[in-house]
């Protein structure tokens, strides 16, 4: 009897659950007003395309182009540029490496046109030697092959006409050549000892008993330093020249060599 009595109860639940259910049939609405159910699946119109409007768009970068004009000018042959240096110019550098130089005034093409202050220029060392024997001084040659015009590299053909107001001959900066003033240098002992004898014979004739002999001392002065002025020249060949050494912010002077065209 509790048996049935509990089953009663149960089955009373349930049917008051299926009773209490609500169906949402809005969505079967929209369905059958939009859409033939009778048709193939395959008949079926496309479902639309629908973008979402919450997703943010990624950023993309802006590249900047940097476009120089495009035209060409002309640098006539025989243009004289004035340069500053930006590094230490010497006899240590080795052929290959790279100078750099900025023009301190501006100058003009063939068109009239100015080219500005502050224009960038590269040359190459040629050749360079330090200081060498027989007085011979250092050496560096420089070319002056590349100007930059509104960031545009174009080839030029340059020479260095003139450095530190110095002028310059074959692009060829040379250190001084000391020969001559080592030849000086080497007698520089020689005398110094005719110095010295000359002063001990004339203290020696103030002396009555040394009077007859004074002229000793000097005659060996004089025999010292003829003998070394006789070596000098050849002593002086083992001696070096002057080296090179052009700080930065020194100012040079190019000479283009021939009409050359140049981009910017």
């Amino acid at each position: 009897m509790k048996k049935i009595f509990t089953l009663i109860i149960v089955l009373l639940y349930s049917i008051s659950c299926v009773y209490a259910v609500d169906f949402d049939t809005t969505i079967d609405e929209s369905i059958r007003k939009n859409y033939n159910l009778t048709q193939n699946e395959e008949e079926l119109p496309a479902l639309p395309n629908v973008v979402p409007t919450d997703t943010p768009e990624t950023e993309k970068p802006q590249s900047v182009k940097i476009t120089a004009t495009g035209k060409t000018y002309t640098l006539k042959g025989g243009t004289k540029i004035k340069l500053s240096s930006k590094s230490v110019i010497s006899d240590r550098l080795r052929p290959g490496n790279k100078v750099t130089f900025y023009s301190v005034n501006g100058f003009q093409t063939k068109e009239n046109t100015i080219i500005p202050s502050g224009t960038l220029f590269k040359g190459r060392v040629l050749d360079a030697h330090t200081p060498q024997i027989t007085g011979n001084g250092g050496l560096i040659v420089i070319t002056i092959d590349e100007m930059y015009f509104n960031g545009v590299k174009s080839q030029i053909e340059a020479k260095v006409s003139m450095a530190n107001s110095k002028k310059v001959f074959f692009s060829n900066i040379k250190g001084k050549r000391m020969y001559w003033k080592n030849v000086v240098k080497v007698t520089k002992p020689g005398r110094k000892v005719f110095g010295s004898t000359q002063t001990a014979s004339s203290a020696m004739s103030a002396i009555p008993i040394l009077n007859i002999i004074s002229f000793i001392p000097l005659v060996g002065g004089a025999v010292v330093y003829t003998a070394n002025l006789i070596c000098a020249p050849v002593i002086a060949l083992f001696t070096k020249g002057g080296s090179i050494s052009i700080p930065p912010n020194t100012l040079f002077e190019i000479k283009i060599l021939e009409d050359t065209q140049i981009r910017g």
